[in-house]
């Protein structure tokens, strides 16, 4: 995770959305169009594994100020705040996103939310990726038997046959389930061709991690520690461990010890966990320095974590978050001298285009 090829003095070529080549500076002909990035510099476009639209996951008695703000309603269509959020990642830099889509007691259903997401992916350069996520809802637990039924028997098949989403996840410990019914939805998604991944929630880190690799989940999110046992399940598993910095800022508790997961060997990528509806971090900036600055990891760390570990959290590895011939052309060019400057950016984006697909994004 801390070594990052760095190459001066290059040019990418681009062809039909994907990188070509990269070369020395002149060693192709003048093409159709060229983004001049001389003196800046150039990063893969920067992925945000940890979005929500709708229901987040916060754990039971947690923050009552960070609940009051998640519950409060606005009148603003789903599709415009995930437009909104889409313009500001753009100009951010990050050219994907993993949104998590889980309806609660008052929300709308996990299918129109999902479509929404795919709408916003159709509208915009954006990447959005959409999760199912499957959530109590709100229930109280002598209710959620009857939940994972419908999740099971009716939400999880027609996620599937309307191909909104590739991913299903769930949320293991407080304010989400038990091992055991965690494990009997992920089984069923499973089984129907999706991906997975495991929200570890307080209480049941052990049992949630240990749920992720025996399934072969792509991720797991929310993981504070694990115990040595299951630090070892997810490392030879490959599951990579979304962190997620901003979270005890409004959520409380203490920050996820990142720099442990690392030095016993496990894949770690940094997410906002930012709700789409306006609560929490929304910068992969500002997320970047707070892992930085208060979880010990270096630059080059924080940056494969928002970049290709990301990626790998979202199944897209082979698509996105590094610059190789063969991968899509997602760029974030900054207006810096040497990426080290970076470090200094506690608060700034310091972005001067983002290109996806090898066509600049034109602020609008």
């Amino acid at each position: 995770m801390g070594e990052l090829e760095v190459l001066e003095n290059v040019e990418i070529l681009v062809v039909d959305g994907r990188v070509a080549a990269i070369d020395c500076v002149g060693r192709h002909a003048v093409s159709d169009a060229t983004v001049d990035a001389r003196g800046r510099v150039v990063l893969p476009g920067l992925v945000d594994p940890h979005r929500h639209l709708g229901a987040a996951c916060v754990p039971d008695g947690g923050c009552e100020r960070s609940r009051a703000a998640m519950d409060r309603r606005y009148s603003v269509p789903a599709e415009r705040q995930l437009l909104r959020s889409a313009r500001r990642a753009l100009a951010g830099g990050t050219t994907t996103v993993g949104i998590k889509c889980g309806a609660d007691r008052s929300s709308t259903d996990e299918l129109d939310l999902l479509a929404a997401v795919r709408s916003i992916g159709e509208a915009t350069p954006l990447r959005a990726l959409a999760a199912f996520l499957g959530t109590p809802r709100g229930t109280e637990r002598r209710g959620r038997d009857d939940r994972i039924s419908q999740t099971i028997g009716e939400a999880i098949p027609a996620v599937r046959r309307r191909r909104l989403a590739g991913c299903c996840e769930v949320a293991c410990g407080d304010g989400g389930y038990l091992p055991a019914q965690a494990e009997a939805i992920l089984r069923a998604a499973r089984g129907a061709g999706f991906t997975l991944g495991v929200h570890a929630m307080q209480g049941e880190f052990d049992a949630a991690a240990n749920l992720a690799a025996t399934l072969g989940a792509t991720s797991i999110a929310h993981l504070r520690d694990c115990g040595a046992r299951a630090a070892s399940s997810l490392r030879e598993s490959g599951v990579v461990s979304v962190v997620l910095p901003g979270a005890p800022f409004f959520h409380g508790g203490a920050s996820p010890n990142a720099r442990g997961m690392i030095d016993v060997g496990l894949a770690v990528a940094l997410g906002t966990d930012y709700r789409v509806e306006g609560f929490g971090v929304e910068s992969l900036w500002a997320t970047l320095a707070i892992a930085i600055e208060r979880m010990d990891l270096s630059l080059e760390e924080a940056i494969t974590s928002i970049s290709l570990n990301a990626a790998a959290a979202l199944d897209v590895a082979d698509v996105v978050g590094s610059i190789e011939p063969g991968k899509a052309a997602d760029l974030a060019i900054l207006d810096l001298d040497d990426y080290r400057e970076i470090e200094g950016c506690f608060g700034c984006e310091p972005v001067a285009m983002s290109v996806v697909g090898g066509r600049p994004v034109v602020p609008s």
